[in-house]
């Protein structure tokens, strides 16, 4: 007669648990935004305008107070995400990354066009909120010249950091959203008429 041993009921739970995150969690992409049927979508408003253009990721923003943004339709948990980005038109903006989106509360990666930085949290009713600062500091090493910038976030845990080429700037702590969607974002603060342009989006889980 065979023996058998028992698998403890609390031992499957925890691998049922694990592997239902695996299955939920999307897979590593990179997206130049060559295709524009690559999931991104396009929209096109009064206010704004954002979609494929010129083989990149194109947000336009035509009146101040506007946050606009584009999430990929993939989840994550934790998540490291990177994208180039380069503004245009009024340098009076904010541009950046966006992660744990879902039902349009995420978490907000940005730097402006005139050297400044920031990591914020949207919230349900619409208000960004600066986290580990009152407001955007500024930094050296964003280039202020109308070139590329290489934009960095990762989203670990409770820990948020933001790299903006190749350099760590910003790091803070919050609990406040887990897992959600991935993507891109853009806004005018005093004054319309901005253009960020994107490209190269790529993220990875560690």
């Amino acid at each position: 007669m065979q023996s058998r041993s028992k698998i403890p009921i609390w031992f499957v739970f925890i691998l049922a648990s694990l592997l239902a995150g695996c299955a939920t969690a999307s897979p590593p992409f990179t997206d130049d935004f060559s295709d524009p049927a690559s999931g991104w979508g396009a929209s096109s408003h009064e206010t704004y305008v954002r979609g494929y253009q010129q083989g990149r990721y194109l947000f336009q923003i035509d009146v101040p107070r506007l946050l606009v943004w584009a999430v990929s339709g993939r989840t994550y948990t934790d998540v490291e995400l990177e994208v180039i980005g380069k503004a245009a038109g009024q340098p009076d903006n904010h541009f950046g990354l966006v992660c744990r989106y879902r039902d349009e509360q995420f978490y907000y990666f940005a730097i402006s066009s005139d050297g400044y930085y920031g990591i914020f949290l949207m919230d349900a009713e619409g208000d960004l909120h600066p986290l580990g600062a009152r407001a955007m500091l500024r930094s050296p090493v964003i280039h202020t010249d109308g070139t590329d910038n290489r934009i960095a976030a990762s989203c670990m845990g409770s820990t948020l950091t933001l790299y903006v080429n190749g350099q760590q700037v910003a790091q803070v702590q919050d609990e406040t959203y887990t897992s959600g969607d991935v993507g891109m974002a853009a806004g005018a603060l005093s004054q319309g008429g901005a253009s960020i342009w994107f490209d190269d989006f790529e993220a990875t889980r560690p």
